[in-house]
């Protein structure tokens, strides 16, 4: 007679003990004792108890069918090292049935006679009642947690755990600066009613908030932060709803957030499109200099002819209704734009860290990009065998589902880190050279730029506007940052390395590519002419 043997413990912890070698132990003993032969041992080194995620005991049923007829009997120290749950159970017990093979509990009283069926059953309800046992405590012990103000799950953005990664959290989350500080920034921000989330994004992108992939925060991710009740100290439980005081520092005051809440209330409605005038070309750029909110424009009947105006037009605001005349704003940011200017010597000196950068990735990023693939393929092979274990009827619905949501959730994240073909240093120097005239006289190609381009161009150098009268306190876009930083002799306090070089790059890009249009839309022009 021929047998197999299958181990398992439930935990990596349980792994340097001798859970293991008493359980193979036990099983070599009573093949020795019965006259079988033992023609491979499968051990399960610290995986789960769900079935899916048990890649030695898929190895054990395809092993089971490449040798069908050839196997008599599976062994194994208990029912509940098999399976722990009761569909499981019988479920990968008809499966192997069909290849000739029948389940031995070495320390159980298990048979094919009635009171051994009888005893098989109890045992895996037995296995199941404890596994549900142990998950309910689990949801029980992350109550509490929440109970106690303590986040149980991952860390949210701008906080970061005290405890080690497989640890339980015995202590609240606690700010990671400089995130957390950048944050509070954004809160304050958007809580004055000034911004729209779209400027509030570009904002936290040109100081420097990215998600962990290196990636400028996405639309919904911004929503979802805005949303959080975390940030202002509040705990939610998922499964009653109930709300607890957390003890972490919270990142926003409750009125504020409760503020924050009533903004994004107002503005889920259509915002009606403004039609774009070359007489206010600084519409949607200028804010009033007391509510901070976007000036409008409007025209003012003369004697000969009318005269064009920016004014504030919020209800609220002392200044509504007094009127700027469209050249002074426009003189004040144009003599910001000669201030913004860089030096020749400064874009060259962007070319030579940015050439330098790249060719010093090349390496990283080729293995990098080696190791990517090798993790997709691993999880396209693992989706392929989960489906395969589906057709078989080895998995429920639910668990099919469960499993392959993770699985593809996994490979979404493994995707979305996908390197892009990496833009050469000639390319790189290329780019810096066509755009270095344009920067150096930013006031002149402001002036030649088209106004459907000056919106869009405009954000990329403010990505929040300009209050008037105060328009060199307003946040740079990074580029134009990264120059302020090298004029002042800090090019150290802008490292063009990692997420900051690719961040770099493409402020670069999209400066080329209004360019590019700009250059476009003045030739379909002349010929039009």
């Amino acid at each position: 007679m021929n047998g197999i043997i299958y181990c398992r413990v439930s935990s990596k912890e349980q792994i340097e003990g001798t859970s293991l070698e008493t359980q193979e132990q036990a099983c070599r003993e009573y093949a020795r004792s019965k006259n079988i032969k033992i023609l491979k041992i499968f051990v399960e080194r610290g995986e789960s108890a769900k079935f899916a995620d048990r890649t030695q005991l898929l190895e054990l049923i395809d092993f089971s069918k490449e040798n069908k007829g050839k196997i008599n009997v599976l062994l194994v120290w208990k029912v509940d090292r098999f399976s722990r749950n009761v569909g499981d159970h019988f479920n990968i017990k008809a499966v192997l049935m069909k290849y000739g093979v029948r389940i031995v509990s070495v320390t159980e009283p298990i048979d094919s006679n009635p009171e051994g069926k009888l005893m098989e059953t109890i045992l895996a309800g037995f296995a199941q009642f404890d596994n549900d046992i142990r998950a309910m405590r689990t949801v029980q012990g992350m109550r509490r947690k929440l109970q106690e103000g303590i986040f149980p799950w991952k860390s949210p953005m701008g906080y970061r755990s005290r405890t080690k990664h497989d640890e339980k959290k015995m202590q609240p989350d606690v700010p990671e600066q400089p995130l957390f500080g950048l944050l509070v920034k954004a809160w304050k921000e958007f809580a004055t009613g000034a911004y729209t989330k779209a400027e509030i994004r570009r904002l936290m992108t040109s100081w420097g908030v990215l998600t962990q992939t290196g990636k400028p925060i996405s639309n919904q991710s911004l929503d979802n932060f805005f949303r959080n009740g975390f940030y202002a100290g509040i705990l939610v439980d998922p499964w009653s709803g109930e709300e607890y005081e957390g003890k972490h520092m919270p990142m926003v005051s409750r009125q504020d957030f409760a503020h924050v809440q009533q903004i994004i209330k107002r503005r889920n409605r259509s915002i009606p499109h403004q039609k774009q005038r070359p007489e206010f070309p600084l519409r949607g750029v200028v804010r009033c200099s007391d509510c901070l909110r976007y000036l409008t424009g409007s025209f003012s009947r003369g004697r000969s002819r009318r005269y064009p105006y920016y004014h504030c037009g919020y209800g609220r605001c002392d200044r509504r209704g007094k009127s700027l005349p469209t050249g002074n704003v426009q003189e004040e940011f144009e003599a910001f734009l000669e201030h913004v200017a860089p030096k020749q010597e400064l874009v060259e000196k962007l070319a030579d860290v940015m050439v330098q950068a790249a060719e010093e990735r090349q390496t990283f990023v080729k293995t990098k990009k080696a190791r990517l693939e090798t993790e997709l393929a691993r999880l396209k092979r693992e989706i392929q065998e989960l489906i395969r274990m589906k057709a078989q009827g080895l998995l429920t619905d639910e668990e099919f589902i469960a499993q392959k949501s993770i699985l593809t959730e996994q490979r979404t994240v493994l995707e979305s880190r996908a390197i892009p073909e990496r833009v050469s240093a000639e390319q790189i120097r290329g780019d810096i050279t066509e755009i270095t005239r344009p920067l150096t006289e930013l006031k002149v190609t402001w002036r030649d730029m088209p106004d459907p381009l000056r919106r869009r161009f405009d954000h990329f150098l403010l990505p929040a506007g300009f209050v008037n009268q105060r328009i060199r306190t307003a946040e740079l876009g990074l580029l134009f940052a990264v120059f302020g930083e090298f004029s002042e002799g800090k090019s150290t306090g802008v490292p063009l390395a990692g997420k900051m070089w690719n961040r770099v790059l493409l402020e670069i890009q999209e400066f080329l590519d209004i360019l590019r249009r700009s250059r476009h839309q003045e030739l379909g022009s002349d010929e039009a002419v």
